[in-house]
């Protein structure tokens, strides 16, 4: 049975969002020498869809066209700027009927917006890009975010993280339709994880060291920075700030919405990451040089943050030292 996926395209939309997981369906097409699936991309208006990358996308059928469309699969592609847009209550309500008509529908990166405005998402576990999953569930407090996850299926709504997790989404769904063979040989054909060992956490760089709270605050996290090797203890903080364990933990909550040993923790992998892209050295070295009591402490701490042993991502990141 041929399945019909559509992608809805709107005008500044991020061209993988689209471009990707088509390839990973018609990689399926290709694979099983037939028409597995049948490709449709839905757009606005008539004509030409602008990506934000400036490359014009030809669409198949326009959203106003969509009323006994049935499609086996309907997603939402994401825009940079997606926070900020807004659309006629007319195309939400055709977005929510089209939804309805599908098996599966979903989005990829922040098209997670569109079907929140569509009122389809109510009650339901999503993610959406990192840098975009507080707002969407600040604006939108009935809908479950995780922030984390490179895609989540719940029910019959499926969404991806952002732009490249749009092929690890698709991937899925081929997996769902087809069986795990088929799935693992697509990957392997687009030079892809079946499987991606990290989750989004992995790609989030510089936030965890931003310097927040009043002056006195932000003193000592500039000094905890190039110190980490020597703070063992919440104690090691407070008693260069000249406050107690338990004052520092409030005015931490207070300027920071996060607890002290959050923040250092989060600080200590983000060097530990730095340390395993740009050299050989061992667990050891590297858990002394950034506070932790030995190696197997930090290796628990990085699983925890990274889903992924330091090894594993010295292995997909270190740098040449030549």
């Amino acid at each position: 049975m041929k399945r019909t996926i559509a992608i809805l395209a709107v005008p500044g939309v991020q061209l993988l969002d689209v471009s990707g997981p088509l390839d990973v369906f018609a990689e399926a097409n290709s694979l099983l020498r037939r028409d597995v699936y049948e490709l449709k991309i839905v757009t606005l208006e008539a004509g030409p869809v602008r990506a934000s990358s400036g490359i014009e996308v030809v669409g198949h059928l326009r959203l106003t066209e969509c009323a006994t469309f049935r499609p086996d699969t309907f997603l939402v592609a994401g825009m940079p700027d997606a926070v900020r847009r807004t659309f006629s209550n007319e195309i939400y309500a055709d977005i929510k009927k089209l939804c309805e008509a599908s098996r599966r529908f979903g989005s990829i990166c922040t098209g997670a917006f569109l079907l929140a405005q569509a009122g389809v998402l109510t009650k339901r576990t999503v993610t959406t890009h990192w840098s975009s999953a507080d707002e969407l569930a600040k604006t939108w407090p009935d809908i479950r975010v995780d922030k984390d996850a490179l895609y989540v299926a719940d029910g019959p709504v499926r969404t991806a993280a952002g732009v490249t997790s749009g092929m690890d989404l698709a991937l899925r769904l081929v997996e769902e339709d087809l069986g795990r063979e088929p799935a693992m040989e697509i990957a392997s054909n687009l030079v892809m994880f079946f499987r991606r060992p990290v989750n989004q956490s992995h790609y989030v760089r510089g936030q965890e060291l931003s310097l927040s709270g009043r002056e006195a605050l932000q003193e000592l996290q500039r000094w905890a920075l190039t110190h980490l090797g020597n703070i063992h203890s919440l104690k090691d903080l407070a008693d260069h700030i000249g406050l107690s364990t338990r004052h520092l933990n409030r005015l931490f909550r207070e300027q920071l919405d996060e607890r002290p040993g959050e923040w250092l923790e989060a600080c200590r992998i983000k060097r530990v990451r730095e340390m395993l892209e740009s050299s050989d050295a061992p667990l050891k070295t590297i858990a002394g040089a950034v506070g932790y009591s030995s190696a197997d402490s930090l290796r628990r701490a990085f699983i925890r943050h990274m889903g992924m042993t330091p090894p594993m991502y010295r292995k997909l990141h270190l740098r040449s030292v030549y």
